[in-house]
């Protein structure tokens, strides 16, 4: 072979290369109509690699779906885009979304679609080759494309005037028959129009959960019950409860145990108020709004010796306070008119400034749950009518200002209705929530949603579980459990502190007291888009 045959062969077999090169580049480019091959799709990764979709032949269906972080027609679509994903990504058909919009980059496509809980592959068309070869033009914009890669329907995402849709599309070619409506007009956004990057709130958050036991052991009180909870104005979190050797037993005494603000660990309890001849019982630790703590709590009168949990309708109530978030107390100083009574749950302040106070037990010859409020952070007080039957009532204050109650009562939750700052209150109604004669615990949020902690159960004091309201306890969500053992898990306490995290306290076995912190999105987000 010559030198001019070989330079002439050489240049044949590399401009063939070259041909066979640009016509390669230039497949993604042709117009693509209904019932033709698609070919190989030549695309970007998120991560700027260039890639190739060619495997139509490993799965039933393939779906392409064009898309866009900056467009608000792809927003709007979004739950719909995710429905229908799910409906079919089990069922052997992919979707593949394609941004063809050159100034937006892989990060932020990234970013939305982890925001928006999208969890098909996406890829950069920066040139709008493959938008051009499918002929798309609007956000959203979607093409079915059976196993040989032929375009069986093309157009809107939903039902174009009540037919059609890729969804039927879908369901049809699994079907194994036609498809009924191939081709719909797609509305939304133009697919060339440029729009600037907005952001997008990410719904599905972050759950917050935390919880640890505030102790193991405290030596010479072995059984641990009625715990509440409080923030100090500096922030501290501060935690009471009652131990001893059993309930009612004459050793029985009130601890306290504080979690300074920005730590994690509970300082070892200490006793806060012990008396061997009348021993406290249910107590309270909240803070007045005047920076100041209260502990009030119901002194067991009865008298002894005295049989395991009894004693309790002979009590007196008791209120010390501090003015250094906990550290010293006032002297102890009888409530008038008391005896008989006991709290239970945290006061809450009404919209008006004024506090709160739930109570039970007797008044005069009636008895049931009422509430102490004060205007004045306690200087004085003004007392409720009495809800028969009720006991240890919890509070909240709805957005239009009025109350609701539930109370202890078994085998169903009561609840009472106040529309004038609690002073008088509707007769006991019989809710659907299931109590085992334990208490509960209810809380307004920041926001104005409410959350319960209770026993969600006919009998016995496990689960422990929580729920929430967003129309001020007229409808609830469904439960969900904080402790479902062997056990008793009770007499929870709930308040929100100031930097928005949910804190409970509650009963764990009688060994000890645990304390659970977590966030509202740890009550919504149970599942993430996976």
């Amino acid at each position: 072979m010559t030198l001019r045959c070989t330079v002439e062969r050489y240049l044949e077999m590399n401009i063939c290369r070259v041909l066979i090169s640009v016509a390669s580049l230039t497949f993604a480019a042709l117009a693509l109509d209904l019932r033709e091959k698609a070919g190989p799709i030549r695309i970007e990764s998120l991560d700027g690699r260039a890639m190739t979709i060619e495997n139509f032949g490993e799965r039933a269906g393939t779906a392409i779906l064009f898309l866009s972080s900056r467009s608000q027609a792809i927003d709007a679509a979004a739950d719909d885009i995710n429905r229908i994903h799910q409906m079919f990504r089990l069922k052997d058909v992919l979707f593949v979304g394609v941004c063809s919009s050159p100034d937006v980059t892989g990060e932020e496509l990234r970013i939305y679609a982890q925001e928006r809980g999208m969890v098909f592959p996406i890829y950069r068309d920066p040139s709008g080759a493959v938008a051009q070869s499918f002929k798309a033009t609007v956000l959203p914009e979607v093409f079915l494309l059976d196993r040989q890669g032929v375009i069986l329907y093309k157009g809107a995402l939903l039902p174009d005037n009540g037919k059609g849709g890729v969804e039927a599309a879908i369901t049809d070619l699994l079907a194994n028959r036609p498809v009924a409506v191939t081709n719909t007009t797609a509305h939304g956004d133009a697919l060339s129009e440029k729009r600037p990057s907005h952001n997008v709130e990410d719904p599905y958050a972050t759950p917050w959960f935390a919880s640890e036991l505030l102790f193991e052991k405290i030596p010479g009180a072995p059984a641990h019950h009625c715990s509440t909870l409080a923030q100090a104005a500096n922030g501290d979190l501060l935690c009471v409860w009652y131990g001893g050797s059993y309930e009612s037993a004459d050793d029985q005494a009130l601890f306290i145990s504080r979690r300074k603000v920005g730590q994690r660990v509970w300082s070892d309890p200490a006793v806060l108020l012990s008396n061997p001849g009348q021993p406290p019982g249910n107590a309270l630790i909240f803070n007045d709004g005047h920076d100041r703590l209260w502990v009030v709590w119901g002194r067991m009168e009865s008298t002894r010796p005295l049989r395991r949990g009894s004693g309790w309708g002979q009590c007196r109530l008791f209120t010390r306070i501090s003015n250094d978030n906990g550290l010293t107390w006032s002297a102890d100083k009888e409530w008038p008119d008391s005896f008989g009574q006991l709290p239970r749950n945290a006061p809450v302040t009404l919209a008006t400034g004024e506090l709160l106070l739930p109570l039970s037990g007797h008044i005069g010859d009636k008895s049931g749950a009422f509430f102490m409020i004060t205007k004045d952070y306690g200087a004085t007080w003004q007392r409720s009518n009495v809800i028969p039957n009720g006991s240890q009532p919890t509070v909240a204050q709805r957005d239009d200002g009025s109350l609701l109650t539930l109370m202890r009562h078994e085998p169903r939750l009561l609840s009472s209705e106040s529309n004038d700052g609690g002073r008088t209150w509707s007769p006991p109604a019989a809710t659907d929530i299931k109590n085992p004669d334990a208490g509960i615990a209810l809380r307004r949020l920041f926001n104005g949603h409410f959350v319960l902690v209770f026993n969600d159960t006919d009998a016995g004091r496990t689960p422990l579980s929580i729920m929430r309201s967003t129309d001020g306890g007229k409808s609830w969500e469904s439960p969900l459990k904080l402790e479902d053992n062997p056990g008793e898990y009770s007499y929870p306490c709930v308040i929100q502190t100031t930097d928005g995290r949910i804190q409970i306290s509650y009963t764990f076995r009688r060994y000890s007291i645990k304390h659970v912190e977590l966030d509202e999105d740890w009550i919504t987000q149970t599942k993430r888009p996976n």
